[in-house]
């Protein structure tokens, strides 16, 4: 692709803010005229491996320097995504001063803490010197740091503690198989998890439907960015933002919550009444009766809808078998002395009994054996046994709970 004949324009796209449902930023994207006169993306050109380095970067330091010199012109107080390829700027490692996407934010008086330095995952691979002089620059002269496509790559949690960004960008095939795969839908929640506990914000790109808008929206994160919100522009002045579909999507999250609590509380409140009903009719003496044998009884009422049954004490120890199903019948399986004090579960259910709740119904989430959807119910026989039902979510009381799974070792 030739591009010396070439009419070379920045173009951008805006990024919204969840919080304050406005723009946070533009993110400067590359275009050309071709011979007919249409406006087209340069990503072909920039991915194009048959195009030397040198041709690149020319192009590229094209669009950056008119996309800063338009910026400085239209006057926003928006923040300006760049994308910055270190091979590009590893020279001037000793010499960040006279990096030239620097030097003209000075030349059009841009003020450099308005500027997001935007790199990708796969550049980590630069050594730790010239990344660690390079990024520690940026920041020192008020510039934000973004790691682009997060997730594509190792995902370098070594190098990530080290370059510590400002702003995570979760890769666009991470969203967009998310509408299919809960596997992707989760990995996205995690990432968000973490990078919500290290103060780094996450950036949705790429979101082109409702559903992935939806997704990412459940998934967390501030900052969204894709063609269904808004798409690439030559001006940043008066952009076509289509604002309401993601405050739309925002009140469905909302309201999902709500629902998942109330459907929470009701499938609760219907283990309670089934389990505290037993235990007055059939009075539990830990020091007389044998508890897989009375817990066996219980079992059969509810193994129509329950995966296993079992007891445990406080630290987390179990004290019984697993008392399950097997081919028709009861089956207990030695699982006596194993510890659940590590498991998500476990930990949420001991802070609401301490908190003076007499059970606890976790998220769905998948058995790492079977992958069946289940949930565990915990209740409180005293202040130091608990009996712990994993029930089936695709059976009866409990079916309709939202999903929010979570492999369960």
């Amino acid at each position: 692709m030739d591009m010396s004949s070439k009419k070379i324009m920045p173009y951008f796209q805006p990024i919204i803010a969840a919080d304050t449902n406005e723009i946070y930023s533009y993110e400067v994207l590359g275009r050309y005229i071709d011979d007919d006169g249409a406006v087209k993306s340069l990503g072909a050109f920039f991915s194009n491996d048959d195009v030397s380095g040198a041709d690149v970067l020319k192009v590229d330091r094209i669009v950056r320097k008119r996309a800063l010199e338009q910026y400085a012109g239209e006057g926003l107080d928006k923040y300006l995504f760049i994308n910055i390829r270190l091979e590009w700027i590893a020279n001037y490692a000793d010499r960040p001063e006279e990096m030239p996407t620097i030097m003209w934010a000075r030349e059009f008086g841009i003020d450099s803490s308005r500027l997001v330095i935007e790199i990708t995952e796969e550049e980590f691979n630069a050594d730790n010197e010239t990344l660690t002089r390079l990024m520690s620059y940026y920041k020192k002269i008020g510039c934000r740091i973004a790691v682009d496509d997060f997730g594509d790559h190792a995902s370098n949690i070594d190098r990530l503690a080290m370059l510590s960004p400002d702003i995570l960008k979760i890769n666009m095939s991470y969203i967009h198989r998310s509408e299919e795969s809960y596997h992707y839908h989760e990995y996205m929640k995690a990432i968000t998890s973490f990078a919500e506990r290290v103060g780094i914000e996450v950036l949705y790109e790429g979101v082109e439907t409702e559903k992935q808008l939806d997704i990412c929206i459940d998934s967390k994160g501030r900052y969204y960015q894709g063609f269904l919100l808004a798409r690439p522009q030559p001006s940043m002045l008066n952009p076509h933002v289509d604002f309401g579909i993601l405050s739309t999507s925002s009140f469905r999250s909302i309201m999902a919550l709500h629902e998942k609590a109330e459907h929470v509380n009701s499938r609760r409140k219907f283990w309670d009444v089934r389990i505290e009903r037993f235990l007055t009719e059939n009075r539990f003496n830990i020091f007389l009766d044998d508890i897989n044998d009375y817990f066996s009884k219980l079992f059969l009422e509810v193994s129509d809808l329950t995966k296993r049954i079992y007891l445990c004490n406080r630290r987390g120890e179990q004290l019984s078998y697993n008392i399950e199903l097997d081919s028709g019948s009861v089956k207990w399986n030695d699982y006596r002395r194993r510890n659940w004090a590590w498991r998500g579960f476990f930990q949420e259910a001991m802070i609401m009994l301490d908190a003076g709740m007499k059970s606890h119904l976790s998220a769905v989430y998948r058995d790492a054996t079977t992958k069946e959807e289940i949930y565990t119910y915990t209740y409180a026989i005293n202040t130091d046994l608990y009996l712990l039902i994993d029930i089936l979510q695709s059976k009866g009381a409990g079916s309709d709970l939202p999903e929010a799974q979570c492999l369960k070792a």
